[in-house]
């Protein structure tokens, strides 16, 4: 007829198409304009994010000793492997607990009741395992229920606490917001991993006491801050309280994926080091406990600096960029350690440790980012601490089978540190895998 026009299928989906490429200018130019100019914070707002912060301290110091000292006790019992497999063993909780614990307090309370009761039980959970821990040390199977115990407090307590960040805190102070927060958590691996080695020294079961202690303490600090505050509610028509719930978040957008496997690449390689960075010191390189505290404290002094730093810079500069950057300078300053022996280079380990806590402070910021719908702010957490688990499940196994099979390899530094240098190339392949995946976010 010729009074009749068909429109063709893809006409008719122009003026759609074209509203959605504007809603994505529009989301880019709003990006780019908070990443290049952003204005002070209030002292008010300052404080908001000590406050929200402050339990990154004590739970930080409290999995730094877990995880450095612990495979001290560990070690007394079995060998390298074994080690890596029971501290790795962190990674096989991950599986379910970060997206159940999420998902959950995404149903819960439109108020702080609702993320701070799945916190407080996980952290009841992990001050138990803690208070135990030492007093399982001469087992190596209780030692072992006792870390898998407190694995299952920490997820269940940190991924809750993770999702109150893009719950309360505006876009455009996300990266100064994760710098508050990785600069208590920082100064809590500094405590940790420099005031470790002597309280094992002096007594066995002090530094798993503190832990608990500094657990108790900095919940209760975030307890009253928040009690009296309005929530940032979820949907009430939110029903991601499964783990198919996170999987669903992963299967809909190709750059939450990109980032999945990256961060997994970004926690796998810190793991391997942490794990393993003691022994590496009193056994390859035949440092006391207390020197190589000493050593480790620069770790902790540049991780206190790099953490509000990298934050600044990416709300002002992007966060891909500043994380690129970090990459790469990690990745180059592992070298030393794989190339020699010589204990000059524990100087190195300042601007090493400065790349790796942007590293470690960005990916959560980028993360909430790509999770712009509220009702999922606690399952994208759980996603974080999904991530995050599959790299610390991979990094210490891969790092534990490393300096097995390199410990009589006449090559490198190997054999001189009795393997423990291929920890340092595990981590390297790691970051290497991670760069095309960064770029795809």
């Amino acid at each position: 007829m010729r009074g009749r026009t068909d429109t063709p299928p893809t006409q008719g989906r122009a003026p759609h198409r074209r509203k959605e490429a504007g809603m994505a200018a529009e989301e880019a130019h709003r990006n780019a304009r908070s990443s290049v100019s952003h204005r002070a914070l209030r002292w008010n707002e300052r404080t908001f994010l000590f406050a929200l912060g402050s339990p990154a301290f004590g739970m930080a110091l409290a999995y730094t000793l877990v995880t450095t000292y612990g495979p001290v006790l560990i070690h007394e019992l079995s060998g390298p492997a074994v080690t890596g497999l029971i501290i790795g063993g962190e990674g096989l909780f991950s599986l379910f607990v970060p997206v159940l614990a999420g998902g959950v307090s995404d149903q819960l309370s439109r108020r702080v009741g609702g993320r701070l009761t799945i916190l407080l039980s996980g952290g009841v959970v992990a001050i138990a395992a803690l208070v135990v821990m030492p007093l399982a040390a001469g087992t190596l199977t209780l030692l072992a229920v006792a870390l898998a115990v407190f694995f299952i407090g920490y997820f269940a307590y940190y991924t809750p606490y993770y999702a109150l960040y893009p719950d309360l805190v505006p876009r455009e102070f996300r990266g100064r917001s994760l710098g508050f927060q990785g600069s208590m958590r920082s100064a809590g691996l500094l405590l940790g991993i420099s005031g470790g080695g002597f309280l094992l020294s002096f007594a066995q079961p002090l530094p798993f006491l503190v832990g608990a202690a500094a657990i108790t303490l900095f919940t209760a600090g975030l307890w009253l801050a928040l009690r009296s505050k309005p929530w940032a509610s979820p949907s009430p028509q939110a029903q991601h309280t499964s783990i198919a719930g996170g999987l669903g978040v992963l299967a809909r957008d190709g750059r939450i994926r990109a980032w999945f496997f990256a961060n997994a690449c970004w926690e796998g390689s810190v793991a391997a080091l942490r794990t393993f960075v003691v022994l590496y010191f009193t056994i390859g390189l035949g440092f006391s406990l207390n020197q190589s505290s000493t050593a480790l404290a620069l770790v902790g002094g540049a991780a206190i600096l790099a953490a509000p730093l990298s934050g600044t810079l990416a709300d002002r500069y992007g966060h891909r960029r500043t994380m690129r950057f970090g990459l790469f300078a990690f990745a180059i300053g592992l070298l030393p350690a794989v190339l020699t022996t010589n204990t000059a280079f524990v100087a190195a380990i300042v601007p090493v440790a400065f790349a790796a806590v942007i590293l470690m402070t960005l990916p959560y910021s980028l993360l909430m980012g790509l999770l712009p719908q509220l009702s999922e702010h606690g399952t994208g957490a759980g996603v974080f601490g999904l991530s995050r688990g599959l790299g610390v499940l991979i990094g210490p196994l891969l790092a534990g089978l490393a300096v097995k099979f390199t410990s009589s390899l006449p090559v490198l530094a190997f054999e001189e540190t009795k393997g423990y240098s291929s920890i340092f190339v595990v981590a390297g392949v790691l970051l290497a895998i991670s760069i095309p995946l960064l770029r795809r976010t």
